[in-house]
């Protein structure tokens, strides 16, 4: 089974991996791509490399035992044709505080949490049809979180999407 993490930038995608590649199989998306020659031009504007999602998902189809479970981390391994997605969420507020402690641009930071705001990857995640859940971390420790995905994995309709909604933030950030 494939799982993808997902999540803006910020939300705690690879601190959580990083606690489950403890007891799992998890492939960081990003070193993947550099690693595979994925990467294609550097988008100066979004302060990027951009990837060919379709070469990335191609790329990683394998065949898995059946009780073999895999996470994809990255904030594009919801665009990998996996069995479930799993979308984690941050207030807007400490997902600034993060970034800006990473060292991002400002346009860099607010276009992140604008994204957040608007849901964009969970829009984006369910826009897939593969099923979706949506876990708010904000209040979590990364060992939380890995006990949430553990029993979603088990129960995908524990945490549906819908429950998470930073609209109240629009004004601040917009």
């Amino acid at each position: 089974m494939l799982v993808a993490i997902t999540g803006t930038p910020g939300v705690g995608k690879s601190t959580v991996s990083k606690l489950l590649s403890n007891k799992y199989n998890v492939i960081d998306i990003n070193s993947y791509a550099k690693k595979n020659g994925l990467l294609e031009e550097f988008d100066t504007k979004l302060e990027t490399y951009n990837v060919d999602v379709n070469k990335l998902s191609d790329s990683l189809k394998f065949k898995t035992k059946k009780s073999e479970i895999i996470f994809l981390d990255g904030h594009l391994s919801h665009f990998v044709s996996c069995d479930f997605i799993i979308v984690l969420r941050c207030d807007p507020n400490i997902i600034y505080e993060r970034l800006k402690k990473r060292g991002y641009s400002t346009q860099k930071i607010q276009e992140n949490v604008q994204a957040e705001i608007l849901d964009v990857i969970l829009c984006e995640s369910m826009k897939s049809g593969i099923t979706t859940s949506e876990i708010n971390c904000t209040n979590l420790t990364p060992s939380e979180i890995v006990k949430i995905i553990e029993e979603t994995i088990k129960n995908p309709n524990l945490f549906a999407p819908g429950c998470v909604d930073w609209s109240h933030e629009i004004d601040k950030w917009f």
